[in-house]
């Protein structure tokens, strides 16, 4: 009866491990991986840049706590007034 009424041998296809599929891989890992390394990274980055605002002046890591505080209360006010559109 042949392959789906066409030859009787299947379509060829690339080996096993082939560079297409290597670099798919590649990019599937990292695209799943890309936003927890960067909370990571950037919390990391934070704290370091936290600890050199108070070993250079304890006035200026106290306005950088302030600026993070004023940041999170702003976003909080944004969501307060634009509640999201449910279906």
């Amino acid at each position: 009866m042949g392959f789906y009424y066409g030859s009787s041998t299947p379509p060829d296809e690339p080996p096993p491990g082939s560079w297409r599929e290597t670099l798919l891989i590649i990019w599937v890992v990292f695209k799943a991986l890309a936003l927890p390394l960067g909370l990571l990274f950037g919390a990391i980055f934070g704290f370091v840049l936290l600890l050199w605002a108070f070993l250079t002046s304890v006035l200026l890591g106290l306005a950088l706590l302030g600026l993070v505080v004023a940041a999170v209360v702003a976003r909080a006010v944004w969501e307060a007034k634009h509640p999201p559109d449910l279906p």
